[in-house]
């Protein structure tokens, strides 16, 4: 069975059974996903150095993968954000609202064709309009809805990922949509 067909887990017991090509095609299908996730609280210029470092822990540490506490997209994320995190530690003097400064929207950005030219200006400035409101959230807000909307996790996963009780991640979910719903007044 060719490794696309395969989930997340059964790769991770394959190359831990010695098939190299399993880790490659696990990087493959999460690099996307990983990098979407860390450009919206970092630089694009910062983005490629924690990419690096994350998928590095994950090759170095992927023998203590558990299958059995998490899934495999809950724990590279959490590697992802610990890495993200500890980067930030290390650049404490910039300003969290300076950290997203990029082209990229979180909202999608998938032009409809059907749409006018007119419409299609708005959408997109719509989407950065929410973008910059987002900046004004605190990081921590600002990563549950990400990962909740944007990589599409479910608030059990957000809260293992984040390691904060489920509720916690409910209240901040919800803090910060009315949060974003008070800029838009």
């Amino acid at each position: 069975m060719p490794f696309s067909k395969k989930t997340d887990e059964e790769l991770v017991k394959i190359y831990k059974d010695g098939e190299d090509m399993a880790l490659k095609y696990l990087i493959e299908r999460y690099y996307s996903p990983v990098y979407n996730f860390t450009l919206r609280l970092v630089t694009k210029e910062n983005t490629a150095d924690i990419i690096q470092e994350t998928f590095i822990k994950v090759w170095k540490n992927i023998y203590k993968y558990d299958i059995q506490k998490s899934s495999f997209k809950t724990w590279i994320f959490t590697i992802a954000k610990n890495t993200t995190t500890d980067f930030l530690r290390k650049k404490k003097s910039i300003l969290f609202s300076d950290l997203d400064e990029n082209d990229e929207t979180f909202s999608e950005n998938i032009t409809d064709e059907s749409l006018l030219p007119d419409e299609i200006l708005q959408k997109l400035q719509d989407s950065e309009l929410l973008n910059k409101k987002l900046e004004k959230l605190s990081l921590s807000k600002r990563t549950i809805l990400i990962f909740h909307y944007q990589e599409e996790l479910t608030f059990d996963e957000i809260s293992k990922i984040l390691e904060k009780p489920l509720n916690t991640v409910k209240s901040q979910h919800r803090r910060a949509l009315l949060e974003l719903r008070n800029m838009f007044k």
